[in-house]
């Protein structure tokens, strides 16, 4: 399977996203794959939902609700968005749960995206 029609399957909108880059496969991807360096580089731990700075999770976490959206990552963007709606509310413990739970899907689209990148 091409890495399209797995992310479609994990319900990525590659569609809306393809859209947005006029088409070009090959900008996505390395869209994608910045995505992932992203991530990988600067992750967002639970434990920052539990205290310290505040400010600096809710920036990390509008970045990445930002370019989940523009990806058209819908999974990930729909739990980012509602993530960063519970922290602005000072509702951290939800918040982290929200995150929490969407961890895996994340973990799946990631992996899914390396193992395009790297073979």
């Amino acid at each position: 399977m091409s890495l399209i029609e797995e992310l479609n399957a994990l319900g990525v909108d590659t569609a809306e996203a393809l859209d947005r880059v006029m088409g070009d496969e090959d900008l996505y991807e390395m869209m994608l794959g910045m995505f992932v360096d992203a991530i990988q580089s600067s992750p967002i731990t639970l434990e920052e939902f539990d205290g310290g700075d505040l400010d600096g999770l809710i920036r990390k976490v509008h970045t990445l609700k930002g370019t989940t959206g523009n990806l058209s990552l819908t999974p990930l963007f729909s739990v980012y968005n509602e993530t960063l709606s519970l922290l602005r509310s000072g509702q951290n413990g939800p918040a982290r749960a929200k995150f929490e739970q969407m961890l895996p899907v994340q973990a799946k689209i990631v992996d899914c995206i390396n193992q395009h990148k790297n073979g």
